[in-house]
């Protein structure tokens, strides 16, 4: 085990030791008025595949209050979510700022807080003592005392938010992701697909959000070359954020009926994926952005087990999946067969 492990392993034992605290078995966990999710890890994914729990928990009972506790960068995603009442912000790794927001929830005197975190750092299990609910449901803390519930089950995440509602009582009906709809990135995306004349068209994404889910630029290319191959009349808009958005089009300068908009937040490619037959791609949020609008997938995943149970696509919609072992650049675009896109 590398040093940085163990010191990360030491540091997390003795933070346990320090803040852990037991919680009273409360008999009332069904008596809900306050609720509170614990999203402060940013991760887009990870709000697509619980769009569903705060419409869910909204028809159960409209009157109850949903708190989340979300990144500042993603908390824009939060906040345009009707079924969400308040949105407290918090800055990553700022343990001051984490240890302000509890102080500030724990006036709130929420009844339930859900974290499905899975590795708990010292100032995540500090913000959750300082909160002070009456209960707490978690996933695999069963050495938690904190933790009135522990999820134990392998499954997908949209499955462990909706164990988390029956251990209150709450029959989900429909696990069909909330997928945001901004209506000027829509009218944007309209006007740029009317312009070039787009329809039928395959969404492609390069990049994952680790170094090992990056595409190369050499094998951009390639793959480029080899769906123009296989789909000759099919157009293809490479799905950009600011920081790729030249590297993009000075490789779709080199072919024809390759396109890429300006994009300049997540509301761009959701609606670039929404009107997509077709997405392909490495990174597990646009895979589950296009699962909730039940769109065709081609999705390049890694082979670990446990990534795949907790993130595989739940698309409706026909689904191919291409996996790789340490790196995504060992997948060859070759692999993608003429038959899945004609």
């Amino acid at each position: 085990m590398k040093l940085k492990a163990v010191l990360q392993k030491l540091r997390l034992s003795l933070g346990k030791k320090l803040i852990d605290i037991e919680k009273s078995k409360d008999s009332s966990l069904r008596l809900l008025n306050k609720i509170l999710f614990l999203r402060q890890d940013g991760k887009i994914g990870d709000y697509i595949v619980s769009s569903f729990v705060f419409r869910e928990l909204k028809k159960y009972n409209p009157n109850l209050k949903i708190g989340v506790v979300c990144d500042k960068k993603q908390a824009y995603l939060f906040e345009q979510n009707p079924y969400i009442d308040q949105c407290y912000r918090v800055k990553r790794k700022d343990i001051l700022d984490y240890i302000q927001c509890g102080k500030n929830l724990c006036q709130e005197q929420y009844d339930v807080v859900i974290d499905p975190t899975v590795m708990l750092r010292n100032r995540d299990l500090l913000l959750l003592r300082l909160i002070n609910a009456k209960s707490y449901i978690g996933y695999k803390k069963s050495d938690y005392q904190i933790f009135n519930i522990s999820l134990e089950q392998e499954c997908h995440f949209s499955e462990l938010y909706q164990q988390a509602l029956e251990k209150l009582g709450i029959v989900v009906e429909n696990m069909q992701y909330d997928i945001p709809y901004h209506s000027t990135a829509n009218a944007e995306i309209c006007d740029f697909l009317d312009q070039k004349q787009l329809k039928d068209y395959i969404a492609i994404n390069f990049f994952g959000a680790s170094s090992s889910r990056k595409i190369n630029d050499e094998n951009m290319g390639k793959y480029i070359s080899h769906l123009q191959k296989i789909v000759p009349n099919r157009p293809l808009i490479l799905l950009s954020y600011p920081d790729v958005l030249e590297k993009l089009k000075a490789i779709s300068k080199q072919f024809d009926q390759v396109f890429v908009f300006d994009t300049k937040h997540i509301f761009h490619t959701i609606e670039l994926i929404r009107y997509a037959d077709w997405l392909i791609s490495p990174d597990t949020s646009t895979v589950h952005i296009a699962s909730g609008l039940n769109k065709k997938i081609i999705a390049l995943y890694g082979d670990g087990q446990e990534n795949w149970t907790h993130w595989k696509p739940m698309s409706k919609a026909e689904t191919h999946i291409l996996f790789y072992k340490e790196n995504i650049n060992e997948i060859s675009p070759e692999q993608i067969k003429p038959e899945w896109l004609n």
